[in-house]
């Protein structure tokens, strides 16, 4: 293991059992870093999810923390997410069906499908919605229990309806991007339902802005060699664009 890699575990066990630390305190735990090194560490440390900057130190986030920060992150995301979301439409074919996941990036696409006759399955309630202000798409809710946080719907339910659903191009969000993990999300059971639309769909596409590279939640859904397409706002790194192409992944 890396010394920085095995220094930032270690800053990384140290606030989650502080829960908050300041600066000093750090420093004083670590005497033999520097405070700008120690800086880039927590830098790194809260691109990756795991804590938050505050001002002088930083705060421990627990799993469920980290999903709720991701999420008020992403309202601030919208130019990014508007971008993705004209690449992705350009995939909806008039007569097919489709999937749509929940998620703030999903409810631009929604906006901006053409009012053409479709199939649209969702599990977001709010996507729903949005799809039912046109006239010609055909609209399947999941049913299940609804998650508060994400205004998404999973459980036994609605793993049962989609079994039943025949899926041409299943859209799916991911709140993060890792090499060593994959694609991540922050509720478990968002990873039974997506899986399930990885094996069904005869296309699968994921939607993710530039922001979710490199940061890495608790529960992995899919590797790259899982999906078909790649569409972001931004050129990844060489070292995703070469994984792409070794896996037959379009990134657009």
């Amino acid at each position: 293991m890396k010394l920085n890699t095995l220094r930032r575990e270690k800053i990384k066990e140290f606030i989650k059992h502080k829960q908050i630390v300041s600066l000093k305190e750090l420093s004083g735990e670590f005497s033999d870093v520097s405070v700008m090194t120690l800086h880039r560490d927590l830098d790194f440390l809260a691109k990756e999810g795991v804590i938050l900057r505050i001002r002088g130190g930083a705060k421990y986030l627990e799993p469920m923390d980290r999903v709720q920060n991701e999420e008020t992150a992403d309202v601030c995301n919208k130019s990014q997410k508007d971008i993705v979301a004209q690449k992705a439409v350009g995939f909806i074919r008039e007569g097919s069906s489709i999937f749509l996941d929940g998620g703030t990036t999903m409810m631009e696409l929604a906006k901006i499908i053409p009012d053409m006759y479709l199939n649209v399955v969702t599990n977001g309630p709010d996507i729903a919605l949005a799809i039912a202000e046109k006239m010609r798409p055909a609209i399947t809710l999941c049913g299940g229990v609804l998650n508060r946080k994400n205004l998404a719907v999973f459980g036994y339910s609605a793993l049962e309806m989609l079994s039943k659903i025949n899926i041409d191009v299943a859209f799916i969000s991911a709140s993060g991007y890792s090499e060593e993990c994959g694609f991540t999300c922050g509720f478990e059971e968002q990873v039974k339902l997506r899986r399930l639309l990885i094996e069904k769909a005869r296309s699968v596409i994921i939607l993710m802005d530039s922001t979710k590279f490199g940061r890495m939640l608790p529960y992995t859904f899919a590797k790259m060699e899982d999906v078909n397409f790649l569409v972001t706002d931004q050129t990844p790194s060489q070292e995703m664009l070469e994984l792409a192409q070794k896996n037959n992944v379009t990134i657009l």
